[in-house]
């Protein structure tokens, strides 16, 4: 009997609000003496809650346009008409007017708006406020509104109207399906200018609209502060779209995989839980599976799903999610870690720019220093292998290389650092440096792609230029005479040195993924690089290194765990070679079930919730496999251990060209590239002309990227 009287109040509910909806018609300012309270709608005037609320405006003002002090009122569709004629504004106007700038809506001679609450806080105004000031935030309805619905909305607005940014977007976007455009817009009205901007250009791209919409059967995902339409310019601007879309589509393939594809499931997971199982790595870490365990046994997990077998189902799955389970929240959060690199990208491409980033470094990509199937990778700063692929894999692997340059070197290359930790000083921020530009675009000709900006970081002669500035700036011209030619000679020499300096060999370690301590704890485990993780990764972003995977397990995740989870997110599986994936952001897809991209099965789908049953991704090709070789593992540090390895990542200088060449296994010959002058026929320009025209092409390049 208690489910059916539920089940009658929930339809009551969404009965009520539906009629509210569809009566809504806008929020604007009205004139504090033209509202006016009817007993029925109304309680008696209390003196002391009048009082009350004029000491607290006159502490902190009166708070009028936050939608939890709106006041709700009534009034005839003919009776609105007049009044925007009067106002010279259209319902238009009116539905699309911001919660942070209201209409101010003037109402024809002698006429009273029929408020349905606040007539305490109303009168308190009228007593505290100037005659400048005499106005308040009002919802308008049709009066032709049901007398229940009407008194549903004189009792609901006492209470806080706090809504997420990620709940308002549900709302406007289940409206306009339903073709109910007024419901819409009431929604709409509760953001700010900016966001509704914001807003304005996510629904224009439609592969960010559907990508978003398919997340939409997961209530959990959008209850919190993941969604962020306050950050949503920004992102976009960033024209990251392909990662972005596939990103989202590996939280949607995660999430199905957890609730077997089923939509109810999905509708019934809440907040909390999304909040509990984001950043966890159930497969490869004890300590998240037990605390896990524990809170599911408890019924805090997935509390609204109540059937044993459905409930032992999404257990089975959970301990299968080797990868950090993903959420719209680690999404924002990662955005963050490659955004420096977005930045570093985009400075080798020539404006305007126009599609995607990934479509617009393909239009750089020329072909040259390439070989017909095969991919360069790189090993190391100055050594490279090839291995088969096609010429696709030559465009899409290169680009990545150049996104793990970015992410090695981003705080030489622009004005960003990692995060400060607490039992160290805080980063400096370092000047652009000219040396790692001019190493970068050597690596982006050598991967095949040509711009005109590639050109000229190439041209240039960045160690004369760092030998200049260091001398310049520990000898300051104003200070010291300086002899010319004995400068000249010195910044030559300063020069020719720096310039034959060649890598030292390293010992190839294979970093760990687990530790048997805590490991990373949640809040590292996304968004910008801490200062310890980004001395301990850097050694270790190639493209090798990532893919070399294991499914160990341990108590906790090292922080190189989180970044090639966060790696494959954006970026995806697929080796060189290997079939092609989906298209980024569009289903089918299996989740990262472990950390090989192997699937123990594809998640079951049907037509209500989502796409067609996935594919697995293409396994690793056995000649790889093969060729792997296995390299010393180093005891596991813990987050605050792991910068006590790398000095020895630093020793073995003369480790074998045969161990060099077993980071990518492949048929064909290895070829080792040192990118330093002397191997890429480099020559120092000897006449004054040359020079002058150097230093004023530098001059340009690094004033455009200072105003990016």
């Amino acid at each position: 009997m208690r489910y059916d009287i539920q089940y009658h109040a929930t339809e009551r509910e969404r009965k009520l609000a539906e009629d509210r909806e569809e009566n809504f018609r806008g929020t604007a300012r009205v004139s504090l003496r033209r509202l006016n309270f009817k007993p029925e709608h109304s309680r008696d005037v209390d003196r002391k809650n009048i009082e009350r609320l004029k000491r607290i405006f006159a502490r902190q003002g009166c708070l009028r346009l936050s939608p939890s002090n709106h006041v709700p009122a009534i009034i005839t569709e003919q009776d609105l008409k007049v009044a925007l004629q009067h106002s010279g504004k259209t319902l238009k106007d009116l539905l699309n007017s911001a919660q942070d700038a209201p209409l101010k809506l003037t109402l024809p001679p002698n006429y009273m708006l029929e408020c349905l609450h606040g007539q305490h806080r109303i009168l308190a105004a009228l007593e505290i406020l100037t005659p400048k000031e005499e106005w308040w935030t009002v919802d308008l309805y049709l009066s032709v509104m049901s007398p229940e619905a009407k008194a549903a909305l004189s009792e609901e607005y006492s209470n806080s109207f706090n809504f997420a940014d990620g709940e308002i977007y549900g709302k406007i976007r289940d409206y306009q399906h339903r073709n109910k455009p007024f419901a819409a817009r009431r929604w709409r009205a509760y953001l700010s200018k900016g966001k509704q901007k914001a807003l304005g250009q996510l629904l224009i791209r439609e592969r960010y609209k559907e990508a978003f919409d398919t997340l939409l059967v997961v209530r959990g995902l959008w209850a919190g502060p993941g969604f962020s339409l306050g950050n949503m310019q920004e992102v976009l601007a960033m024209r990251f779209d392909d990662e972005i879309l596939y990103y989202l589509d590996h939280i949607w393939q995660t999430w199905s995989f957890i609730l077997g594809g089923d939509a109810d499931l999905m509708r019934k997971t809440d907040r909390f839980t999304v909040e509990t199982l984001q950043l966890r790595a159930p497969q490869a870490s004890g300590d998240d599976l037990s605390q896990l365990k524990i809170l599911f046994d408890l019924g805090k997990l997935f509390p609204e799903i109540r059937d044993e077998e459905k409930r032992r189902s999404i257990w089975n799955n959970i301990p299968r999610i080797a990868c950090l389970i993903p959420s719209l929240y680690t999404l924002f959060e990662d955005l963050k870690l490659l955004s420096p690199c977005v930045k570093i990208i985009q400075a080798l491409i020539e404006r305007p720019f126009k599609g995607s980033l990934h479509d617009m470094i393909e239009q750089q990509f020329s072909g040259a220093n390439q070989t017909p199937g095969a991919v360069v990778m790189q090993d190391t700063e100055t050594v490279f292998n090839v291995c088969e692929g096609s010429a696709t894999d030559q465009i899409e692997f290169g680009y990545r290389q150049l996104y793990l340059f970015a992410l090695r070197h981003f705080p030489r290359m622009i004005g960003e650092c990692p995060k400060k930790e607490k039992d160290r000083p805080k980063p400096t921020i370092e000047e652009p440096d000219p040396v790692t530009w001019y190493r970068f675009a050597l690596l982006a000709d050598r991967l095949g792609f040509d711009s005109e900006v590639i050109r000229q970081l190439k041209a240039d002669d960045p160690y004369r230029v760092e030998a200049r500035n260091f001398l310049l700036k520990h000898n300051p011209p104003e200070l010291y005479t300086y002899d010319q030619q004995l400068f000249e000679e010195c910044v030559e020499q300063m020069a020719r040195t720096r310039a034959a300096v060649v890598e030292k060999g390293r010992q190839h370690i294979k970093p760990p993924v687990v530790v048997d301590g805590p490991g990373e704890t949640l809040p590292r485990r996304c968004g910008r690089f801490f200062q310890t993780a980004y001395e301990y990764e850097r050694n270790y972003l190639f493209l090798d290194v990532l893919y070399d995977a294991t499914d160990a397990r341990g108590k906790g995740i090292t922080s190189f765990f989180v970044r090639r989870s966060t790696y494959f997110a954006f970026f995806g599986r697929r080796l060189p070679g290997a079939m092609a994936e989906a298209p980024r952001g569009r289903p089918p897809r299996s989740p990262e079930v472990n950390m090989t991209g192997e699937s123990d099965g594809a998640s079951p789908h049907n037509a209500e919730s989502g796409p067609a049953p996935p594919q697995a991704p293409a396994a690793e090709p056995s000649a790889r496999k093969r060729a792997r070789r296995d390299r010393p593992m180093p005891p596991p540090p813990s987050s605050q251990e792991q910068m006590a390895l790398v000095p020895a990542l630093q020793a073995s200088e003369n480790s074998s060209s045969q161990e060099q060449m077993a980071l990518v296994p492949t048929s064909q010959a290895s070829e080792n590239v040192c990118i330093h002058p002397r191997s890429l026929d480099y020559t120092f320009r000897k006449t004054e002309e040359r020079r002058r025209l150097s230093r004023i092409l530098s001059k340009k390049i690094w004033t455009s990227l200072g105003a990016e």
